[in-house]
């Protein structure tokens, strides 16, 4: 009875993360087909184990008929019986409470916290970095995940998509896309108009007039997250409190940035307003 219940609750909560649109928190879109297939794959196995469970039942009462007269058996049975369940209770609730906390827990949207908590670091400079589990910070680098020369490749291809362009819009759907382009041929884009919208974040080593922009991305599920987007300049000093969600305009430029000792690309803001978070906060690799 208890894996019947157990296969209906995962079952429920990969049905509940679809229905409410939380599944797009833990994984790639892309990848979606995966787990409505395990929607249906669960439901199938609820069956198969009900069925089970219900025919064993049935064979239990009349084994326990053919042998209710032998009471000092059946009182032994029932002790090995009791140890049994407790065992299997405790495995059960440990397997069951993903199921719980996945529906009834809220699901965070990731934030500045998390790269406070993770550190505002880039993680090829990093000795024995798990190149792997790492969680990227500015620059969505797929070399990581494909394989250097396919990679260089990619994004070779990619970056005739955008060279022609004097204005270039970061949305939703190219955000990660762009912005590999943008940071890996970044002289090439010195000069040019850019609008891209994200969090903000006061990161370590900048002045009175500069700040990051933000989306958290994620390229194949939240194991591999990464927050990705570029340092803004603005023409005068501010104060900008982190998690601020902005959409800016301004003029590409390089500078050389002492924590990461290496040159990046700069957005020197020309226009800039406030704006709500998006419905999808989260941004996604969507081609490779």
């Amino acid at each position: 009875m208890f894996r019947v219940v157990i296969l209906l609750l995962f079952t429920n909560l990969f049905f509940y993360l679809h229905l409410s649109g939380n599944i797009s928190k833990y994984i790639n879109m892309k990848y979606s087909f995966l787990s409505y297939s395990m929607i249906y794959a669960l439901f199938f196995l609820t069956i198969v184990e009900g069925i089970r469970w219900y025919l064993k039942e049935k064979k239990s009462e009349i084994e326990l008929e053919c042998h209710e007269c032998h009471h000092d058996h059946s009182h032994d049975h029932k002790k090995l019986s009791f140890g049994k369940k407790l065992k299997r209770t405790v495995s059960y609730t440990m397997i069951v409470l993903p199921a719980l906390t996945g529906v009834f827990l809220p699901v965070a949207t990731l934030d500045s916290q998390l790269v406070n908590a993770k550190g505002f670091s880039f993680p090829t400079l990093e000795d024995g970095a798990d190149r792997y589990g790492m969680h990227q910070i500015l620059n969505p680098d797929m070399s990581k995940f494909m394989g250097q020369d396919a990679f260089t490749d990619l994004v070779k291809k990619e970056f005739k998509s955008y060279k022609g362009n004097d204005h270039i819009t970061l949305t939703d759907e190219d955000y990660l896309k762009g912005l590999e382009v943008i940071y890996n041929f970044s002289g090439e884009f010195v000069g040019k108009t850019m609008t891209m919208k994200g969090f903000s974040y006061n990161g370590p080593g900048l002045n009175g007039n500069q700040i990051f922009l933000f989306r958290f991305g994620i390229i194949h599920c939240i194991a591999d997250s990464g927050v990705f987007g570029m340092m803004i300049q603005f023409p005068e000093n501010v104060h900008i409190p982190n998690d601020q969600w902005y959409e800016v305009t301004g003029t590409m430029d390089t500078m050389y940035y002492q924590p990461f000792k290496m040159k990046i690309p700069i957005l020197k803001v020309t226009d800039y307003k406030i704006i709500e978070q998006p419905k999808d906060a989260y941004v996604y690799r969507n081609s490779f």
